[in-house]
């Protein structure tokens, strides 16, 4: 064998064993029920998929995707079930829709007035999951893993009236999502659930008077057209939605490609808080450069209306603790957990 021959062997060899031992095709679909202008969504096109094809791609792999976002394969109540039954590989799924099979999920939004800092928010929740393992038990019974948590920017009013006091709230149908409908017990205003791609349409043709809704969609979904007047309350930066994968699909890939692609789901789960934490005031400032009207209610008005309410949170502990869930496990711990991360309440949700 000639020294060229055996220099062409030794490389073939090298190449070969720096490839997979089998190289795959992989056709994956994504899906949410929101639309990209949603940044949790937008996330995932400009970061989480062609992230994920390169590093696949870098380990021998190739990978065609199917994105189907704005309810093109299912609406926002319905990727949970989508994925979980292997119509799409992964999912953007809105998990505050989902209180009846992820009820462990839904602290955030049974402890309202907290922090709009939504980094301690997901530092909390982080640690939370890892305290609390039957929360990606229930994950796990719906046949999804979450690839990351992604949390939103903090909840106001935006509404078609002006509010001065919480009581201006009083006689109206104000439209909100999942357990945020509790916010508005003993307000005297009418809770309307709904989900955020109709929230414009409702409030136009007079279903809704307004909305509780976070900050970074105001802008984006255009709602100062039909609701100009935004009333600043900071009900809290919420932990309300997941990265998914369909958990059987997720159970037979090759450690390394499910390597390669949790750390791009950390990336994606960082640039999405970011995108939310940064997208908040941006939003406001276009809605007002748009003609709309921000006022803000004080601290006493706050921490009164927070007092106000019945405990939903006690109630929502008790209820799953009959479930045989740990319901005031779970509520205490995050109460410990935020309080350890400096985040204050102007009610403790843990004690009563």
């Amino acid at each position: 064998m000639t020294h060229l021959q055996t220099t062409g062997l030794a490389g073939v060899l090298a190449l070969c064993a720096a490839l997979p031992a089998t190289a795959e095709d992989y056709n994956w679909t994504i899906i949410a029920g929101h639309p990209p202008i949603t940044r949790g969504v937008s996330a995932i096109s400009e970061h989480f998929v062609p992230e994920v094809t390169k590093r696949l791609e870098a380990l021998g792999h190739t990978v065609t995707w199917t994105e189907a976002y704005a309810g093109a394969v299912a609406d926002p109540l319905g990727v949970l079930e989508a994925v979980g039954d292997g119509i799409a590989e992964f999912g953007y799924v809105p998990h505050l829709f989902e209180g009846d099979k992820l009820p462990l999920e839904q602290i955030t939004y049974v402890t309202p007035f907290g922090t709009d800092d939504l980094g301690k928010v997901m530092k909390v929740i982080d640690q939370l999951h890892a305290e609390i393992p039957e929360i990606d038990e229930g994950w796990a019974k719906a046949n999804n893993v979450v690839l990351a948590p992604v949390g939103i920017d903090t909840y106001h009013f935006v509404t078609k009236f002006p509010i001065e006091t919480t009581k201006d709230i009083e006689g109206h149908k104000l439209g909100t999502a999942g357990l945020a409908l509790n916010w508005l017990k003993g307000s005297g205003a009418t809770p309307v659930a709904g989900a955020l791609p109709d929230f414009y349409n409702a409030m136009s043709t007079g279903l809704y008077d307004g909305i509780l809704t976070f900050e970074s969609v105001v802008a984006p979904y255009k709602f100062y057209e039909v609701a100009p007047y935004i009333t600043k309350i900071n009900f809290g930066a919420m932990y309300a939605s997941a990265l998914t994968a369909n958990k059987d699909v997720w159970d037979d890939l090759p450690d390394d490609v499910k390597q390669a692609i949790q750390e791009v789901a950390d990336e994606y789960r960082d640039i999405a808080a970011e995108s939310y934490r940064t997208g908040g005031q941006d939003s406001l400032d276009a809605a007002v450069a748009e003609g709309a009207k921000i006022s803000e209610l004080s601290a006493e008005q706050r921490a009164a209306y927070a007092n106000n309410l019945p405990d939903i949170a006690g109630e929502w502990a008790k209820s799953l603790d009959a479930q045989g869930l740990p319901g005031t496990r779970t509520l205490e711990t995050y109460m410990r957990l935020s309080k350890e991360a400096g985040i204050e309440f102007p009610r403790d949700w843990g004690t009563e």
